[in-house]
């Protein structure tokens, strides 16, 4: 997966983790963790500065979304999104917004 699908994987993550009003450290942590499982080379920094730019910037989640064309890209964003989420025990605003990524991509 390149820097930009990951940047916006981060971002979506964040989008949908958000929902409940809180980003929780710990749904940082399992994001990085998810991410830098399956993408070695990625870095914490790299991490860092897109989460820095999710709160800098007034995008939507669909905004990230139409970013993404990959179908297994989307399977795998998917994931880090809703184990991150629910590190912290999904919130129903989260799966909301986990519901409203899945029907953007046309996924069940």
């Amino acid at each position: 997966m390149d820097l930009e699908t990951l940047d916006a994987c981060v971002k979506i993550a964040a989008c949908i983790c958000g929902k409940d009003g809180i980003l929780a450290e710990a749904e940082l942590d399992e994001m990085f963790t998810i991410i830098k499982s399956n993408n070695n080379e990625y870095e914490r920094k790299a991490f860092e500065e897109s989460i820095d730019a999710f709160f800098d910037s007034n995008k939507q989640i669909e905004d990230y979304l139409a970013l993404v064309r990959d179908p297994a890209d989307k399977k795998f964003i998917l994931h880090v999104a809703e184990a991150s989420a629910s590190i912290d025990g999904l919130d129903p605003l989260e799966n909301i917004a986990l519901q409203k990524a899945m029907a953007f991509w046309g996924e069940h």
